[in-house]
């Protein structure tokens, strides 16, 4: 019976329709970026669910069950009424590749362009670089004021030498540290799985948040921990004087096209941070994983 079909169709349009452009302008996801990028990241996982499980219900109504509620309540108390167990088998099989075929071959290759971009421009780098031991850093001759960093296996933080030279050393160290944490935290692989989620997506909404919303709120978290150990001045002002620099693909540039609205967030005065909220942003988040799951079993 098509009426199955409702809920995992009614959290597909949720997830990848109605909820990004909320997200987008929530004000809260600027104030707790990594739970931000949690909740995109959690938006797509719902979006390749429930259409798995759509297709399921669709496939078990045919095969003359009543959807995954349906089979449960079957399994328990009306064993006849379970398909046979190959019709079953290639149900699940057709569900779980239909929800995780299109995401996983997007991953697998956006990982393999951007190492390989990362790989070419390491070489680069060993030609034309210079390694300095007082900053820990790869220099890098060229005039316009630039750092970033480059993950990998052998990660590096480039420097250009424009920017030596524009940045005092407060400023130079905030921009050296503001790359640390990109490396720390590992962000070039939720960058990489949001750009391979945000291609599979891109004619909704939620692919244009995934491309556009999560490389901000990396930059954004970035700069929460730069806070914790240097200046808003410090910070502000690096970004202001390397505004204009550029990174290769699959690396984090300090500056770029956010890098005003993220010296305006710097610059803000700062707002009471309330732990009841932040708990609850969390809990919202985590939810999103797990409510798609729960509705889209359940029938009308």
């Amino acid at each position: 019976m098509t009426y199955h079909l409702l809920p995992p169709l009614g959290v597909a349009l949720g997830a990848g329709v109605i909820a990004p452009p909320l997200l987008a302008r929530a004000r809260w996801a600027h104030h707790a970026p990594r739970l931000a990028v949690g909740a995109w990241l959690a938006l797509a996982g719902a979006l390749a669910l429930s259409g798995g499980l759509a297709l399921a219900q669709l496939l078990l109504s045919r095969a003359g069950g009543q959807g995954v509620v349906g089979l449960l309540l079957a399994c328990t108390s009306e064993p006849e009424r379970i398909p046979p167990g190959r019709d079953l088998l290639v149900i699940t099989a057709v569900s779980a590749i239909a929800a995780a075929g299109p995401p996983c071959g997007a991953l697998l290759g956006e990982y393999v362009r951007t190492r390989r971009s990362r790989a070419r421009h390491a070489r680069i780098l060993r030609l034309v670089g210079r390694r300095s031991a007082r900053l820990g850093v790869t220099l890098l001759d060229h005039e316009t004021p630039a750092v970033y960093c480059l993950p990998g296996r052998s990660p590096e933080i480039v420097v250009s030498s424009g920017a030596v030279r524009a940045l005092r050393a407060g400023e130079l160290s905030a921009a050296v540290e503001h790359e640390r944490a990109h490396l720390a935290g590992r962000h070039h692989l939720l960058f990489t799985a949001a750009r391979a989620l945000a291609s599979v997506y891109r004619r909704l909404p939620l692919g244009s948040g995934l491309r556009h919303q999560v490389p901000l709120l990396l930059e954004m978290t970035a700069d929460d921990h730069v806070l914790r150990r240097c200046t808003r001045q410090e910070l502000a002002a690096a970004l202001y004087e390397t505004a204009a620099g550029q990174a290769p693909g699959g690396a984090f540039a300090l500056g770029g096209a956010s890098a005003v609205q993220r010296m305006n967030r710097i610059l803000a005065t700062d707002r009471p941070r309330c732990p009841v909220a932040r708990g609850a942003f969390t809990v919202l988040a985590s939810a999103l994983a797990v409510i798609p799951l729960i509705a889209a079993c359940c029938s009308i």
